[in-house]
């Protein structure tokens, strides 16, 4: 009768709320939200599940449990979730963290009509689990006990055999809502609540002990903030009586306004503190056999249009759908966005920032992935050049963060070019066509023979692709020509114009960092790559090449190691190819990778000798190109010449006209643009030997 009186009474209180009735299956979790699927019309209420469980030994009333609550019959008050932030100093240096927690403890059926339903540790990490969630710390108990807006009064029950039986978990429940009932004018249901049951918490006690396993519990704080419960460990894993309140809390949280994750932070030997007032937790879970569900690797990330990318991913029967964050730096991303495809678009984007995105894959049975590397894109309409970046460097090794796409995404932007990316799974998936970019920037790292620099499908797809490709990688040579088969070699000599000689500048691994990119035409920029201090990887064996030279500008060195000049560390083919054995990641200042991108791009379009009338006698550069407020042309003659010099629009109007007196050698003319405005223009060069045509743009 108890029960019943309870909760006809919160129905006769709460007539204006009904159950969340959606009839819809589509599985939505926006960030901050509970990622459960909505609850179905009939789902049992709070009333109708204690009947349910009432007579249920303890394996049977935890599997329904579960199921009613994988199933999405939870309230909808449950599912907008709460911030709680603190501020912890470290070593005289504030942090601050911001969590996310369901409002209040776990129950089951509609708002009007609920259940707090006790469960044990090991069914509420199965649940966690199931969703990507965690349960708290006892620091991160108390600082929901501080946060909460309604702080209610322990409430409890005469100690009993009968405390673990889902009568008297009922019999508390109708306590609880009597003093919760009413506080709802002032506080309604959805206000982080907090003092009504204990916390299961994880902890470093959870280990340790003799069989069984333990169960730890905290919390159930007086007014005054005491708790009734200190740190406890003196039931079995599967103990749960009345007291026992699940509070799940999002993994994904925000540390000094950069997204990580609940178990990085307490697995941290430094930032630990910030969740736990234990040290670190190594173990942050219950021992439960988490879902296995491998990370997304075959996918891409679109530049689609004006403000919107779009992201390609593998089908997999297996996954239901991927949380997706976003990042302007590719450092620190924002919380995930759940999609319930493998090909969406992101709308409503700035045009002038770059967006990097990770993926995480979700079970059709539960569990969430891992995070995937990070791919990038623009977000612009029209790209006059659109670069794909291609992730290949997948190997397991230190310094190895999976994000360098960011260094190379962030000089094709510096100068005004525009990309796409994918990981190189997905090329060999043909999730994106080679030949409908503009030309390729491949990410090849520290990736060797371990596990393979270049598949057999990769060499092929690169041989018959139509578009000039950047590639970049320490020990590509060491395993294509080195220790390669017969078809890598030929792929090494023949596509990457390149002999291996050394696995290191005279075979001294570790020693030198510093070269120097040098091609045709006063391409000449010094730089440094990292020994592990400047925010990659140490590059130790980066390979000594010589290049398989074709003609005058082809297949010739691009790159050189400053301590042994005659020693190359890279190889071109005009118009086609770009090939350093310095991971371009790894060179540092950020000016001189958005430098040598410029040359690189210059390579690949904007220096051609088809125009020529005697291409032996004159070699034209245009730099930079796309050009801000002067640009530079630069003229390569064997000859004496005079040529007439004319800028004119796309339209063909003659804007700039000159005669210029060109000498045997080098030559060089300044252009100040500042009257010109954006656009597209051609550049006329016509004498006696010479009839040059090319283009150049004006980006601001």
């Amino acid at each position: 009768m108890l029960l019943l009186i309870k909760y006809n009474m919160k129905i006769f209180n709460l007539i204006i709320i009904f159950c969340f009735i959606i009839t819809t299956n589509t599985f939505k979790a926006e960030s901050q939200t509970l990622n459960l699927p909505p609850r179905i019309n009939n789902a049992p209420n709070g009333t109708q599940i204690i009947t349910i469980l009432t007579p249920l030994s303890l394996t049977a009333r935890e599997d329904t449990i579960f199921n009613q609550i994988i199933k999405g019959n939870v309230p909808d008050f449950l599912r907008n979730l709460v911030e709680v932030t603190s501020v912890v100093n470290i070593s005289g240096t504030n942090h601050t963290v911001l969590f996310y927690v369901i409002p209040d403890y776990l129950a089951i059926g509609c708002d009007s009509d609920y259940f707090f339903c006790p469960m044990t540790p090991l069914l509420a990490q199965r649940i966690a689990d199931h969703i990507g969630y965690s349960l708290p710390t006892r620091k991160m108990v108390n600082d929901i006990w501080q946060a909460a807006t309604v702080k209610m009064s322990p409430q409890s029950i005469p100690p009993s055999a009968q405390m673990t039986t889902v009568p008297i978990f009922a019999k508390h429940d109708s306590m609880v809502w009597t003093q919760r009932q009413p506080l709802l004018i002032t506080h309604p249901l959805g206000e982080l609540v907090a003092g009504d049951k204990k916390d299961v918490v994880i902890s470093n006690l959870i280990y340790g002990n003799p069989a069984p396993g333990r169960v730890a519990i905290y919390g159930w704080h007086y007014q005054n903030g005491t708790p009734i419960q200190p740190l406890y460990i003196g039931h079995e894993e599967t103990y749960a009586d009345y007291s026992h309140g699940i509070r799940l809390v999002q993994n994904e949280i925000f540390v000094d306004d950069c997204i990580t994750t609940i178990q990085n932070i307490l697995q941290s030997t430094t930032l630990n503190t910030l969740l736990s007032d234990e040290g670190t937790i190594l173990i942050p879970r219950y021992p439960v056999t988490s879902p296995i569900i491998t990370k997304p690797n075959s996918f891409c990330v679109l530049n689609q249009a004006l403000g919107v990318i779009r992201i390609k991913i593998k089908i997999d029967s297996n996954i239901i759908g991927y949380n997706v964050e976003l990042s302007n730096d590719g450092k620190c991303f924002g919380f995930p966005t759940f999609y319930s495809s493998s090909q969406f678009d992101i709308s409503g984007l700035n045009p002038d920032s770059l967006y990097f995105v990770k993926i995480a894959a979700i079970g059709v049975n539960g569990g969430v992935s891992q995070y995937s590397e990070v791919l990038g894109a623009t977000a612009m309409d029209f790209p006059f050049t659109h670069y794909l970046i291609i992730n290949a460097f997948d190997r397991v090794t230190t310094g190895n963060t999976y994000d360098f796409i960011r260094q190379h995404g962030k000089a094709l932007k510096n100068n005004n070019l525009f990309f796409s990316s994918a990981t190189n799974e997905a090329i060999t998936d043909s999730l994106v066509l080679l030949d409908n970019f503009n030309a390729l920037d491949y990410i090849v790292g520290e990736e060797s023979s371990a596990n393979e620099t270049f598949s057999d499908q990769e060499q092929i797809m690169l041989k018959n692709c139509h578009v000039p490709y950047f590639i970049s990688g320490s020990e590509i040579g060491w395993d294509l020509d080195h220790l390669g088969s017969i078809s890598d070699k030929d792929f090494y000599h023949n596509y990457l114009f390149a002999t291996y000689v050394e696995d290191a500048p005279n075979n001294q691994a570790s020693t030198y960092y510093d070269a120097t990119f040098a091609g045709p035409i006063q391409m000449n920029t010094s730089f440094s790559y990292d020994n592990g201090t400047h925010g990659t990887y140490d590059v130790r064996y980066p390979d000594v090449i010589t290049p398989n030279i074709i003609g005058s500008w082809y297949g010739e060195s691009i790159a050189h190691f400053n301590a042994f000049p005659l020693k190359s560390a890279g190889s071109f083919a005009w118009n086609q190819m770009v090939y350093l054995t310095i991971p371009f990641e790894t060179i540092y200042p950020e000016s001189k990778r958005d430098a040598i991108m410029n040359w690189i791009h210059t390579i690949f379009f904007l220096m051609s000798s088809a125009n020529e009338t005697n291409q032996d006698n004159l070699m034209v550069l245009i730099y930079p190109n796309p050009a801000n407020d002067v640009t530079t042309i630069y003229i390569n003659s064997k000859i004496d010449d005079e040529i007439q010099l004319n800028i004119m629009s796309i339209e063909g109007k003659i804007i700039v006209s000159d005669n210029i007196n060109v000498n045997i050698g080098d030559n060089r003319i300044d252009f100040n643009l500042n009257t010109l405005s954006n656009g597209i223009y051609f550049v006329s060069l016509k004498g006696k030997e010479i009839n040059y045509r090319e283009k150049f743009i004006i980006s601001r």
